[in-house]
């Protein structure tokens, strides 16, 4: 099955889902499209609509304007294994992704490297994760004690590779059998982890789109984190979570379950594009999908370009 291609291709399906989902004119839309659009019903042989993508992606729209989903299936986490902890898997986030971006799995502080039997390599240089200064204080009303972040301090720890002396026992996190698209991430040049879920995020990745931590086994969070790895390749990242970058990624992610055939995260994925859209409904949470969707669809193009051909997974 041929790709779409172009984004002339791609507003069609955009005016097909407003005129129908919004009942907006015809000439109204005209006036948001680029020089030399062809409007719905009019042939033209140099545009070719992946009718697969333009049906799954009307349909989670219509999904989440009616609220008519499959059952949610429930999420899955990763669990540590007993004595196989690592120091970071108690870090925040943040803390998490700097050690990522220092391209290491495993960072710790020069007395933890000499628990396990390893020492710091002459000349090594640190780098630093921020911890947080507590102070006890009293509640004045009823005299109960609480503790509150007066600011933090700078830690310095080092990467694995910067260390030598016992070797260290890792266990193996990964999935059974890969997340479709698996291949893809590599093609990409993505680096894909699997690690013990933390409390915090089920999934992240490093703002250079080159290192994707997984924390749980679930094929949406892969294809999640894949969404922000293919928008990093024509958008620059923003560290942190922002609105237009997540729902785009989950917009991806929807997309991808509904061809992909994992129909019971969609409703997982309306929550998540609800509650980063600010919206009240379903409607206002479409309507923030339609405000990304060039990026969304330049995703999938990104993506699915160094799949295998959709034809040949449907035959599978």
């Amino acid at each position: 099955m041929k790709l779409a291609s172009g984004m002339q291709g791609f507003m069609l399906i955009i005016i097909n889902i407003l005129l129908k989902r919004f009942n907006l004119s015809k000439k109204r839309i005209c006036k948001e499209m680029p020089t030399g659009c062809i409007l719905p019903g009019r042939a033209h042989p140099d545009i070719f609509i992946d009718e697969k993508i333009k049906e799954n992606i009307d349909k989670i729209l219509e999904m989440f304007e009616t609220g008519n989903m499959p059952a949610a299936i429930a999420r899955t986490v990763i669990r540590a294994q007993e004595g196989f902890e690592l120091p970071s898997d108690k870090w925040s986030l943040g803390n998490q992704i700097i050690m990522m971006a220092h391209n290491t799995e495993d960072a710790r502080g020069f007395k933890q490297w000499q628990e396990v039997g390893r020492f710091v390599k002459k000349g090594a240089k640190a780098f630093y994760i921020l911890g947080p200064m507590c102070k006890r204080i009293k509640n004045k009303e009823d005299d109960r004690e609480k503790i509150i972040i007066t600011c933090f301090k700078s830690i310095p720890v080092f990467r694995y590779e910067d260390t030598e002396g016992a070797e260290v026992e890792y266990p193996d996190y990964l999935p059974k059998e890969p997340p479709p698209l698996w291949d893809v991430a590599e093609k990409m040049g993505i680096q894909v982890n699997y690690r013990p879920f933390t409390g915090e995020a089920f999934g992240s990745i490093t703002t250079d789109g080159r290192k994707m931590t997984l924390r749980t086994h679930d094929v949406k969070t892969y294809f999640h984190e894949l969404g922000h790895g293919a928008h990093g390749t024509f958008k620059k990242l923003k560290g942190g979570q922002h609105e237009d970058q997540e729902i785009v990624a989950e917009t991806v992610a929807c997309v991808l379950c509904e061809l992909y055939g994992y129909h019971g995260y969609i409703y997982h994925g309306f929550r998540y594009i609800k509650h980063y859209a600010g919206a009240k409904d379903g409607k206002e949470s479409a309507r923030a999908i339609m405000a990304v969707l060039s990026d969304v669809k330049q995703c999938l193009d990104i993506i699915l370009s160094l799949a295998e051909p959709l034809e040949e997974l449907t035959a599978a």
